[in-house]
């Protein structure tokens, strides 16, 4: 699976000086005003100029991927394959580890929790600078909570890694391709020709990555273990340039569980690398693995 895994490193060391837990009620209220500036922000985007709010020249990595023909049969991928689509929140795993800040080696200890939230899209489209364009931007914010228990010792840090969202082609079940981001990279462009149906297009994807640190405390657990709890949020932004009229933007994520990665695993994911497009499944990908949500059906 390592097609759609992505890589967060924390950066804050670990020293022993950060603040003991808030109380229920101050968390109850911080996750509220979380809730309330997330519906605030949606309301305000129906206002918004129609225009990116990102710098198309500005981003870490680029690639033009070969010409590539999209072929359909006839029926749309998601009937033949009867793809279910969800319109709410969507769950995925994610593996956190704890390393030596010197040397990266791996520390073993207790991670209590391995669930974040990518909360529902929020979906806008506008004209594109090129004639016959329309740019659909798509943007969401994944949640992870970490908590992972802290040896007495000083001196690590923390390291997790989620699988990224991807998307798909709603007509021929084609896998837009992309880059993965790593550590070192939180944006990327990705562009070429399609052709479709004797006509070819040139696509652009965008895709910009942003973190917000909501808690970085150490708390104690039942037992009077200290514990690392560590929220944050990745906003993500995509901007699709694709031709006037196309509605197949589909989003899809893994969601199985497979937090028995090991640290060697991770630590070789963490490069940012390509890939490049081609159809659901010749990879041995399995739909039940994945959770699929249509872009068109929110905006």
């Amino acid at each position: 699976m390592k097609r759609f895994t992505a890589l967060i490193l924390i950066s804050a060391l670990l020293l022993g000086c950060f603040s003991t837990a808030c109380s229920d009620d101050n968390r109850r209220n911080r996750r509220r005003d979380e809730e309330e500036t997330e519906e605030t922000t949606r309301r305000r985007s129906f206002n918004e100029p129609l225009e990116p709010s990102h710098d198309f020249s500005d981003v870490d990595v680029t690639m033009e991927f070969d010409d590539f023909n999209a072929v359909y049969s006839g029926t749309p991928w998601v009937l033949e394959n009867n793809i279910p689509f969800t319109s709410g929140n969507i769950y995925e795993y994610f593996n956190q580890f704890l390393y030596n800040s010197s040397d990266r080696s791996q520390i073993p200890t207790t991670v209590y929790n391995n669930l974040a939230t990518i909360y529902r899209p929020n979906v806008r489209h506008y004209p594109a600078e090129q004639d016959g364009y329309t740019i659909y931007e798509v943007s969401y914010v994944e949640y992870f909570p970490t908590r992972i228990a802290l040896p007495v010792s000083s001196g690590y840090n923390t390291t997790w890694y989620y699988h990224g969202v991807g998307f798909i082609d709603y007509y021929t079940g084609t896998i837009y391709p992309k880059i993965e981001m790593s550590s070192d990279i939180d944006s990327f462009c990705v562009s070429g020709d399609v052709s479709y149906n004797g006509e070819t297009y040139t696509v652009y994807y965008y895709e910009y990555r942003e973190q917000d640190i909501l808690v970085n405390e150490t708390t104690q657990d039942s037992d009077g273990n200290d514990v690392w709890e560590f929220e944050a949020t990745e906003t993500e932004t995509c901007y699709f340039v694709v031709p006037n009229g196309y509605d197949g933007i589909v989003m899809f994520v893994y969601t199985a569980d497979d937090t028995y990665r090991t640290w060697e695993e991770i630590e070789a994911m963490n490069n940012p690398f390509y890939t490049p497009p081609s159809v659901f499944g010749e990879s041995g990908e399995n739909l039940d693995d994945y959770t699929f949500l249509s872009i068109s059906e929110l905006g």
